[in-house]
Formats: structure tokens, C-alpha cells, sequence
């Protein structure tokens, strides 16, 4: 059990780094417009995921996955950050 606990989080800590990295692409270096279909699929992921889960906290949403790669860390004595890897 501890170990799927550990698997979990260390892919949602990896998910969400690829998460706020491919909204940053899309939305800031790459800007794509209304019409994409991209557009409607990546707005609504981020309204659920940021405003849903996290409330838009900034510092939560940027703090999360240092911060779960930390506990791992101290728990488990790996961070997982590569979560495919002990």
C-alpha cells in the first residue's frame, strides 16, 4: 500500500510539472489562437485543475511538486522526481 502511495504521488508530482510546462508553451511561448482545438481542451483542463483543485494559488500550484519531492525524500529517502526510476 505504501508503495502505491509513493508511485501515485511521484507521477502527480511529474504530471503536473509536464502540466504547467505544456501550458507555458501553448499559452505563453506558442499563444495559440481561439480556433485550435488545442484551445478548448487546454482551458478546460486548466479550469479544473487550477481553479478547482488549487483555488489559483500560485504558490501552491508552483510549490507543489518541490514539495512533494521533498516528502519523498524524507520519507522514502528517493524524491521520485523521475518518477519511472527508484
Amino acid at each position: 500500500m505504501r508503495a502505491l502511495l509513493v508511485n501515485i504521488l511521484a507521477w502527480w508530482a511529474f504530471v503536473h510539472v509536464l502540466w504547467i510546462v505544456t501550458t507555458f508553451i501553448l499559452w505563453g511561448v506558442i499563444n495559440i489562437s481561439d480556433g485550435n482545438p488545442l484551445t478548448a481542451i487546454s482551458e478546460t483542463v486548466y479550469d479544473i485543475y487550477a481553479f478547482g483543485l488549487f483555488q489559483m494559488r500560485g504558490w501552491l500550484i508552483l510549490g507543489f511538486s518541490p514539495a512533494i519531492w521533498i516528502l519523498l525524500r524524507l520519507l522514502t529517502g528517493s524524491s521520485r522526481a523521475l518518477p519511472w526510476r527508484d
